[in-house]
């Protein structure tokens, strides 16, 4: 239950940070939001390896929102190569070195042009039939 808590923390906090992101994001939220994207995503791969992986969970459905939120930051700011360095970055450090910086490129990457993540929010988030297929190809880039 103390995860979950945290992890509703952090899906506030990005939420927050995707407003500000719009006038330009620092590097520090961008490698702050890269590094809560490596957790979430390590998170529901390991969902994924146990079978489990479901938008009904809500340890899934929070992890799946912090990515949500990550693709956000990133569209808001995919003009800015600082961010998207920095975000990458981020990936490598928030995964403590179990993404490396060759896969948080190509996750950076794939997160940036998914169109399944499009407009999905905690409210809609049951009806877009796209997104769990969406971050199903975002886990196939770990190769873990």
């Amino acid at each position: 239950m103390k995860k979950i808590g945290i992890i509703m923390m952090f899906v506030a906090m990005f939420g927050a940070t995707s407003c500000g992101s719009l006038s330009g994001a620092s590097n520090t939220a961008a490698a702050t939001s890269g590094a809560a994207c490596a957790q979430a995503l390590l998170a529901l791969n390991k969902s994924k390896k146990a079978g489990t992986l479901a938008i009904t969970n809500p340890a899934d459905l929070s992890n799946i929102l912090l990515v949500i939120n990550a693709y956000n930051g990133l569209r808001s700011n995919k003009e800015d190569a600082s961010y998207k360095k920095s975000f990458t970055t981020g990936m490598v450090t928030g995964s403590a070195g179990t993404i490396n910086a060759g896969t948080a490129l190509n996750i950076t990457n794939s997160l940036l042009n998914s169109a399944g993540l499009e407009g999905v929010n905690s409210a809609n988030i049951a009806q877009k039939a796209q997104t769990v297929s969406t971050i199903i190809q975002l886990l196939t880039l770990l190769k873990q």
